[in-house]
């Protein structure tokens, strides 16, 4: 059984399959979510958890860090829901220290 998955940015609301990541569900779903390596590796689909629980599949450790986690952060395509989510379809990149 999946969780459902909603983007209020986008009035959507999708189905995730079972195990599924979420960046795998919203492609499946026609929701284009930034992503490149697929693997947490770039951290390039870092996205916001507005509502819900996910287990953090394994994942560069540069890609998401640990204060990043503790913000709310995490990378769609090594997310998996544990319940229903709420997402933004966008959303602000983390703080970049210059």
């Amino acid at each position: 059984m999946g969780f459902k998955i909603h983007f209020p940015d986008l009035n959507r609301r999708i189905e995730s399959g079972e195990k599924e990541t979420i960046l795998d569900s919203a492609l499946n779903a026609g929701i284009d979510l930034a992503y490149s390596c697929r693997f947490g590796r770039c951290g390039v689909c870092k996205i916001l958890l507005l509502g819900g629980k996910v287990e953090h599949l394994s994942h560069g450790k540069f890609s998401l860090t640990e204060e990043e986690k503790e913000e709310g952060f995490i990378l769609a395509c090594r997310s998996v829901p544990l319940s229903d989510l709420i997402l933004p379809w966008t959303h602000k990149s983390p703080k970049i220290i210059s």
